[in-house]
Order: structure tokens, then sequence, then C-alpha cells
């Protein structure tokens, strides 16, 4: 039988430098739960004298599942122009607390917040931080304010040509995706509202990215149907038109009548006959 000897081994550098780093995500983990809990709780002080009946007809109206506090959008921006602990002069620092803000609240005005922010400084963030981020927003998507909120930002990138081609790439992805926020996204992404770009995508790809969801059973996707068709219309109005008339069988109630909206009354007129025999 060998005698075991006590051995007094010190810490290998690669133990302490987990050890380190396990620290600092605790800590920041728990900063980000300070953070999410400062902004709900200013939000909720806000909405104590709320009508609770209409918080729930709005809840009904986004169709979310979050909590909905009812507070005006006036509330909510004067909420951010006061700050929070926070704010910084460091645009990007505060994006990103704000980023983990969205992902964990559960509260419809609290994921609101980061939009503001975003709408009032996301030209002092990096295009290139905006795609490692924002596309990863759909995942705590459940409804189509939030969606058209976050739409606005993508088409950004879109638009950009250096974060074009790699914004598509996930777009495409989304095209085919099970989860119906993310076929949304596929399309309202593309022009949300195509009068605020510079420059557009080519109506091929709009082609290529309409067709695979012109059958969708899904509601608020067929929305996106409409409204991109209806988009790509202002920008090419022969192509779109004669998209429309070709598939005319195929697209939804939903989705024919916003696409129309732009059109003048003969065309729509012409269309309504075509699509009734």
């Amino acid at each position: 039988m060998f005698e075991q000897k006590h051995v007094n081994r010190r810490p290998t550098k690669t133990t302490f430098n987990t050890f380190i780093i396990f620290t600092f995500v605790r800590i920041m983990k728990t900063d980000i739960n300070k953070y999410t809990k400062e902004v709900e709780n200013t939000l909720n002080r806000l909405s104590l004298n709320n009508d609770k009946q209409k918080a729930e007809k709005l809840k009904k109206y986004i169709g979310t599942n979050l909590n909905v506090l009812g507070l005006v959008t006036k509330v909510q921006i004067d909420a951010h122009k006061k700050g929070f602990s926070f704010y910084s002069e460091r645009k990007e620092e505060t994006f990103l607390i704000l980023n983990d803000i969205f992902k964990q609240s559960n509260i419809f005005e609290a994921k609101n917040i980061a939009y503001i922010f975003l709408d009032k400084n996301h030209k002092h963030i990096s295009l290139q931080k905006q795609l490692n981020i924002l596309p990863k927003w759909v995942k705590h998507v459940d409804n189509w304010a939030h969606s058209d909120g976050l739409s606005k930002y993508l088409s950004k990138l879109v638009e950009n040509d250096d974060t074009q081609q790699q914004m598509l790439s996930i777009i495409k992805k989304w095209n085919c995706s099970k989860n119906l926020w993310e076929r949304r996204q596929s399309l309202i992404s593309l022009f949300y509202y195509a009068r605020t770009k510079n420059k557009h995508i080519s109506f091929e790809l709009v082609q290529e990215l309409v067709f695979p969801l012109l059958s969708d059973k899904e509601y608020y996707v067929q929305k996106a149907v409409g409204w991109t068709l209806r988009e790509s219309f202002n920008v090419y109005p022969k192509q779109t038109y004669t998209f429309v008339e070709q598939h005319i069988k195929n697209i939804s109630p939903t989705a024919f009548t916003t696409c129309l909206e732009k059109m003048t009354e003969k065309e729509k007129k012409a269309l309504k006959e075509k699509r009734k025999k």
C-alpha cells in the first residue's frame, strides 16, 4: 500500500482566468437585473393611475403576451428624456445594456425604451454593432408593434452597402423560418417605408421573398405580404402591378386589401374585377 501525500496545489492560470470571467459575468448579470428593475419600476410608477381596462384593450390590439401598462408614447419618451442611471455619453455601452433589458423584460413599454433610445441615438452606434445585435431581437418579439419598430432599423442595414449582404443573408433564412415573426420580419425589413430610403433592393429580390409567403396561414405574415407589395409598388409600380395581377388568385384578402392602398382608383378597380372573375 502506498502512502498518499497531501499535495498543496496552486490554482493554475487557466483556473484563475475562469474564476475572473465567471465573477465578471455574475456581476454583469446582477447589474442587468438591477437596470431592468429600474426601468420597470419607473414605468410602473408612471402607470399607477392608468385605466386598466384601456391597457387590457391595448394589449389585445397589439396582440402580445407581454404585460402592457397602457402608457401613451409621450410618457414613454419623457421617461427616456429624464434618463436612467445607466445612461451615459458612451452610447454604445448604453445600447448594450438596453439590449439586455429588451431581451429580459416582460413589460411592453420597457422594451419600447430600447426603441426610443435607438431612435434618438442610432447614428452614434456603429452599423456593425447594430448588425450583431438587432437581428437577435426578433427572438423576443411577439407582436406587430415591436416587429414594425425593429424593421425600421433592419431596413437601414439592408440599405447600407457595408451591411446589406449580411443582413439579406439573415433575411433569406427568416423567410423560411418556423417562427412567424421571423417570416414577417423577412418582408417588412426590406423597405419598411420606401419613402424613407435613398436606395432600394431589386424587384427580383422582392419577388423571391414574397412569393413563398403568399400562402402563409398566419395573419401577421399576410399583413407583411400586403405591406411589402404596397411599398414595392411605390418603387416599382409596373413590375409590382404585374406581379399582383399574375398571382391575384393566390393573394389573401388581407394582403390584397393592403397592397392596393397606393394604387390609382382605375388600377384598383381593374384588379378587383379580375379577382372576382
